[in-house]
């Protein structure tokens, strides 16, 4: 076996490894979600500060 192939099976027995892992998973869904939700609102939220802006005169 590599020398490469015996650090990722080393990284990946290690707990230390795997909870790297999963906090990038969950950090990645994060990021997912917030984009998602943005998509979905950006447009909206645009227009309702443009109309604010409007509103006051900016």
């Amino acid at each position: 076996m590599s020398k490469l192939m015996q650090g990722v099976v080393r990284f990946w027995r290690e707990e230390e490894g795997t909870e790297v892992v999963e906090w990038a998973l969950v950090g990645g869904l994060i990021v997912a979600a917030g984009a998602g939700v943005y998509a979905l609102i950006g447009a909206r939220v645009a227009v309702l500060m443009g109309q604010l802006q409007s509103a006051i005169g900016a």
